[in-house]
């Protein structure tokens, strides 16, 4: 069944897969097999003919959904809103534009008009049939709302689209945002991407060039978020470099709810890998280093299962560059540099208003209106058109692809908004249970150019945001041998400004 809804101002066609619906079942109640027969009967082989991948299905079902063809009593309870018991919310399955899976609830992200005033907002939210859930601090009258009145998330987008108090209404889409990940054999690697030899095949000097840019100092006071699905804040190589405002986003009955403290926070192979990256301690004998191993580490764990909404990802954003965005956290210093690795590989991944809201707040608003300098890993995958991707094509967003240790491109999108190239491939870092290893990605070089960045912060904090994305393209190194060419500014759609040499970026920063 054709369905329509509104995203960034544009009226979207979407498909709804009919007699297809999707229940979140209660943490610790039933397995998804019980789950799907009390409900109905189980509709995965109609979601595979709609193109959901295994990793896909398995990380819904790891967040308590399952999809179901309802029966009598589950269709009749959705039909009048009735509560179903053991279960906390259910929704439409919608296939988007660009093929990936929704899951539409009662759930909206919406904007008035910033002349209301709060007040003012409020009734017409209630006017409107919409409930508050949050308030959201990034911008003037936004929120997470639900609709008590339109069918689903998507009617509603719908029928406010034309209401002038609204600057939008868009549909919160539970979806699945796994991580940047590419695998490799499992393989015990130093750190060359901080000092290449040459062992191993690869080529010496093929590195960011940090050591001498340790020479200068470590990146003592600079503040870095990570934001991904969760660390182990245990480990030996991370626990004293955490900062106090680390915190994670969990999802309730009531909605999404945000914890400041590391107590309870979930853990993630992958976030702690990147998180090492960034700043795993020296001088302590453990394991390998970060690229900036005195910067204060701000741990961000959200979407703990790889599914949930952009509105949460951008809350992240947002509270990373001012935390009293959030409801209860007082005035307090936000980040100095954000790094994410979070998205869908191969894939188009559309932008909501409220992720591009969080995204423009924290570029501007952020380390008290110089900006927070804001990176994220590009998809993985060959000849992957990096504009499909909206969330890390954004212009406040520096994107990041991976080399290998020859100081070649690895295997990730392209296009005129690749910004810095950075070691990626079979890099050495921190791992979940306290261990160490060897992974690829570009999950990985983000966080490598991340930790260069923050090292020439340090060299000069008054840099604002566009001064240090200045710095670290015109102190990149232009690689990829003979036949890449690099345009007359400077770019190549492959190598972006090329590969990130922290050397030569703090030498410039501290110039500037």
């Amino acid at each position: 069944m054709s369905r329509q809804y509104y995203q960034r101002g544009n009226l979207v066609e979407a498909e709804e897969l009919d007699d297809v619906v999707a229940v979140k079942v209660e943490a610790g109640g039933l397995e998804a097999a019980d789950a799907e027969a009390r409900l109905g009967t189980s509709a995965l082989g109609t979601m595979r003919e709609a193109g959901v991948d295994d990793e896909t299905a398995d990380a819904f079902t790891r967040a308590n959904w399952v999809f179901v063809r309802p029966n009598e009593r589950t269709l009749e309870a959705l039909t009048t809103g009735a509560d179903i018991s053991g279960t906390e919310t259910a929704g439409k399955v919608v296939r988007r534009p660009n093929g990936r899976i929704g899951i539409a609830t009662d759930m909206l992200s919406v904007q008035l008009k910033p002349t209301l005033s709060e007040q003012e907002a409020e009734r017409e939210l209630a006017a409107a049939g919409l409930s508050v859930i949050n308030r959201l601090g990034f911008a003037k009258n936004l929120y997470e709302v639900r609709t008590t009145a339109a069918a689903d998330a998507l009617a509603a987008s719908v029928e406010l689209h034309d209401n002038d108090r609204f600057v939008f209404a868009e549909p919160s889409f539970v979806e699945h945002v796994p991580t940047r990940f590419h695998p490799a054999e499992p393989k015990y690697a130093r750190q060359w991407q901080w000092n290449n030899t040459g062992s191993d095949g690869g080529t010496a000097g093929a590195d960011v060039h940090i050591e001498d840019a340790w020479d200068k100092g470590f990146g003592r006071g600079i503040r870095v978020a990570v934001i991904d699905n969760g660390f182990d804040v245990r480990h030996e190589d991370l626990a004293a470099g955490l900062d106090p405002g680390s915190g994670f986003y969990s999802d309730g009955v009531v909605g999404t709810t945000f914890t400041q403290n590391t107590d309870g926070m979930p853990d993630s192979n992958h976030g702690t890998f990147c998180a090492g990256l960034v700043g795993a301690r020296h001088g302590n004998g453990k394991g390998g280093v970060g690229a900036a191993p005195e910067c204060d580490l701000m741990l961000l764990a959200c979407l703990g299962d790889q599914v949930g909404t952009q509105t949460t990802l951008a809350r992240a954003v947002a509270y990373a560059a001012v935390p009293s965005t959030e409801d209860g956290i007082g005035a307090q210093e936000g980040a100095d540099i954000l790094v994410s690795s979070l998205g869908p590989n191969g894939a188009d991944w559309d932008l909501t208003d409220t992720l591009d809201l969080a995204l423009r707040f924290a570029a501007t608003e952020g380390r008290g209106g110089k900006g927070l300098p804001i990176f994220w890993a590009a998809s993985n995958g060959e000849n992957v058109d990096i504009l499909k991707d909206e969330v890390v094509s954004h212009p406040d967003v520096i994107a990041v692809v991976r080399s290998n240790n020859k100081d070649r491109e690895d295997n990730a999108a392209r296009g005129s908004e690749v910004e810095l190239i950075a070691p990626g491939v079979n890099v050495f870092s921190t791992t979940s249970g306290g261990g160490y290893g060897a992974s690829t990605g570009t999950s990985f070089a983000a966080p490598c150019a991340a930790g260069c960045a923050a090292l020439a912060l340090a060299a000069k904090p008054g840099l604002t945001r566009d001064q240090l994305r200045s710095v670290m393209h015109q102190s990149a190194d232009h690689i990829g041998g003979p036949g890449v060419v690099y345009d007359s500014d400077g770019h190549n759609d492959d190598y972006g400004f090329g590969r990130v040499n922290a050397a030569q970026a703090v030498a410039l920063a501290a110039l500037v």
